[in-house]
């Protein structure tokens, strides 16, 4: 088969063969997660539904379709107790970006050149699920919402990076009606996005998902996302693609097969190196969270971040004088319980800080981000049951702050926010929220704190 390796330099595709059976990593870390055979919530990377166990005695990919709607099952069990959210922060008023009976999903947020705020999310239609682009540039009106991606099927998981050019890129997961699926990705030069072209092989037989795009020095670029062949016996690898010196290295495993990989991610640091993550279990416990460097379009080392802090699963990054992750974890037959963040670096990470220690509910799916004056800010979904709502902690340099609401909408559930910060230090987050079969997409600014 036959990839387009875009040529960054010019814009034009350039047809290159795909290695479609990837090396194994050099330095594999598998290690067993703790507390039995554990897996995330989350779902699968095309379906984004509830993962179902693999089969009896372990064997096999914890991959199940469950709920096409992407509403996770722990919403339906009551929720731990404990003392609730009460307080609301210092956010604005949300505003509704999704337009449509469709509403919105999987939104994601970057502040590009000039501070202009860049939304995506995917629409469902009766054309089928289509991505959606909005920009603001005060952060109160979004322009129109302009199609991306193609016109049919499923585009899902939308990501997008903005460059110091002014372009932006994003990448998504095109699903066919059997679910096997592929890697695309597009680019915005200001005006108008560029024609589709792949990440991933044309494999009918196989399914992918959880992808994710950071850009690095000048053109360079690093791909990661998760693939599988659509068989109960496979399981999905974290797997990674390098754009480099004006082409596309070969497809790189980053995890070894041995049990399901997923939730993987890929974020800049200033300097144009790149920290990307991942988690490997199966079923519905505690996950085996990874980060790895990326730089000079290679990577380093794979680090098992789990072996000297709590498991977890979606990692996200920030980064300052050093770098930040945040992740929740989830417990067999409980559900998502803790947000933590842990400061430091490859193998020189502090303690992890608790965020959401004596506060009933579930807390789900952080985000994080820093500003050029070191404040972080982490959002995330919380849900007590009578009430959830997007909440969120900041540091300004004593600790991180109890947690408290970004918004009181009072309807539905949240989940899945993308924060980004402006020139000015301001932070900017998008989430979806509602109930099953139905959300919408909000978007809040938190002035400089």
């Amino acid at each position: 088969m036959q990839m387009l390796a875009w040529l960054a330099c010019s814009g034009a595709p350039v047809e290159e063969p795909l290695d479609e059976t990837p090396p194994a990593p050099q330095n594999p870390t598998h290690a067993k997660a703790p507390g039995g055979p554990g897996g995330p919530g989350g779902g699968p990377p095309g379906h984004k539904g509830q993962k179902a166990p693999g089969p009896p005695g372990g064997q096999g990919s914890g991959a199940g379709m469950q709920d096409p709607f992407g509403f996770p099952a722990f919403h339906d069990r009551p929720a731990p107790k404990g003392p609730p959210i009460e307080a609301t922060g210092s956010w604005g008023e949300p505003i509704l970006i999704s337009e449509g009976e469709g509403g919105g999903y999987r939104p994601q947020v970057t502040v590009g050149q000039g501070d202009l705020i860049h939304a995506v999310f995917y629409e469902r239609t009766s054309g089928g699920d289509l991505i959606r682009h909005r920009t603001s540039t005060d952060g109160l009106s979004f322009t129109s919402p302009v199609h991306v991606g193609f016109q049919d099927l499923r585009n899902w998981g939308p990501d997008i990076v903005a460059r110091d050019d002014g372009s932006v890129v994003l990448c998504w997961d095109h699903a066919a009606e059997d679910f096997h699926s592929r890697g695309w990705m597009t680019v915005w030069d200001g005006s108008s996005w560029s024609e589709p072209f792949p990440l991933t092989a044309d494999d009918p037989e196989g399914e992918i998902g959880s992808g994710h795009i950071a850009h690095g020095v000048g053109e360079d670029l690093y791909y990661v996302w998760i693939g599988k062949k659509m068989t109960p016996d496979d399981r999905f690898r974290a797997m990674s693609r390098v754009f480099s010196g004006g082409s596309w290295g070969e497809p790189q495993a980053l995890s070894d097969g041995a049990e399901d990989a997923w939730h993987t991610n890929v974020e800049r640091r200033p300097d144009g190196s790149v920290l990307a993550g991942w988690d490997i279990g199966m079923g519905g416990s505690a996950t085996t969270l990874y980060v790895v460097e990326g730089r000079d379009g290679e990577w380093g080392e794979v680090e098992n971040l789990s072996e000297t802090g709590p498991p977890g699963e979606r990692p996200h990054f920030a980064f300052g004088e050093r770098d930040h992750v945040t992740w929740f974890r989830k417990e067999k037959d409980v559900g998502p319980i803790e947000v933590y963040v842990r400061s430091g670096g490859p193998g020189n990470w502090d303690e992890a800080e608790i965020l959401t220690a004596d506060i009933g509910g579930y807390h789900f799916d952080p985000d994080i981000e820093i500003n050029s004056e070191g404040d972080r800010v982490v959002v995330w979904g919380w849900d007590s049951g009578p009430v959830a709502e997007l909440v969120y902690a900041v540091d300004t340099g004593g600790g991180w702050s109890q947690p408290m609401r970004v918004a009181s909408l009072s309807e539905g559930k949240p989940g899945l926010p993308s924060i980004s910060v402006s020139s000015e230090g301001d932070f900017h987050v998008v989430w979806n929220q509602g109930v099953r079969g139905s959300n919408k997409v909000y978007y809040a600014r938190l002035p400089n704190p």
